[in-house]
């Protein structure tokens, strides 16, 4: 009788411990979500005193807008397992993010479209004024790019995704890898700003086809700021597609290797096509390098 009464005792100590656990990291996301929030704050009462926006804070909430979109990725991967969020939880916490997103995208926008000091036309009399012109955004000039094209998969692509190891074809017919797995660099910015990627970028021509790279379940379709976010379970694996311009799947659908999901989107910081691609293993993030079909040397 002891015996069971300490085997019981342990098994709620476990059960305490991974509460504790999860409250720990629930905690440890409002806290950074707070602190990307000040730092939004302070660019924003920085632009309504100078009404510009820096380069040095355009490279800041590019950091800060890697960081929301990271918590937004947690969010939904962590959603799908139970227990972990309930529905009131997942709904506050998009929220909030959607907020911030929204702030960084507004302040962006401000950094293309600067204001200027120019006086405003004075209207003839008796004559309607002329409407403003749109203010046209502007994209830093860029080299051309010169897409590779993709080899494609003879394998049968079927049953389990850990069999096809450097087998996986790409989303893409054709394009450039721009950003690979990891920690990078960012450009423009001092020695230390550094930001993460959780998987692959590709640049194309925006609205090129985006191909399913294995067939799976379409467990999420999610649009936000004008652009999609698709994710397909593979067994124990899952693939996730965004900053796509359409979606032509929806929640539930079952997809083949090969079969079109969506098109690639506009990226707001340079204007070409961007498409970014994420690979995970029960929810830890590979590099899908390893995964993809060999480029053979040109």
């Amino acid at each position: 009788m002891f015996r069971v009464k300490n085997w019981l005792w342990v098994g709620f100590v476990l059960l305490s411990g991974t509460g504790f656990a999860q409250d720990d990291v629930k905690t440890t996301l409002r806290k950074e979500r707070a602190q990307i929030l000040n730092e939004v704050n302070e660019i924003q009462r920085a632009y309504n005193s100078t009404k510009t926006v820096s380069r040095e804070a355009m490279v800041q909430l590019t950091t800060l807008n890697r960081k929301i979109e990271g918590q937004e990725r947690f969010v939904v991967s962590m959603s799908r397992q139970p227990g972990f969020f309930n529905l009131e939880e997942v709904q506050d916490n998009n929220r909030e993010i959607g907020r911030i997103k929204k702030s960084i995208e507004t302040l962006r926008d401000h950094y293309y479209h600067p204001e200027t000091n120019t006086p405003p036309v004075a209207k003839a009399p008796e004559q309607e004024p002329a409407p403003e012109p749109v203010p046209q955004r502007q994209y830093p000039v860029l080299p051309p790019q010169h897409h590779t094209i993709y080899p494609a998969s003879n394998a049968a692509l079927t049953g389990d995704f850990g069999l096809y190891r450097g087998q996986i074809p790409y989303p893409l017919d054709k394009g450039t890898i721009t950003q690979g797995f990891g920690r990078f660099k960012i450009e423009g910015a001092g020695p230390d700003i550094v930001g993460d990627n959780p998987g692959c970028t590709f640049s194309a021509p925006v609205n090129t086809p985006v191909k399913a790279v294995f067939e799976g379940d379409v467990i999420s379709v999610s649009k936000l700021s004008g652009l999609f976010y698709v994710v397909i379970r593979h067994g124990r694996y899952v693939t996730a597609y965004s900053n796509l311009a359409s979606s032509s799947v929806v929640k539930g659908s079952k997809v083949k290797a090969g079969q079109v999901i969506g098109s690639v989107g506009r990226d707001e910081e340079t204007g070409y096509g961007k498409l970014d691609f994420i690979l995970m293993l029960d929810d830890k993030n590979l590099d899908p390098k390893a995964w993809f079909l060999p480029i053979p040397q040109q």
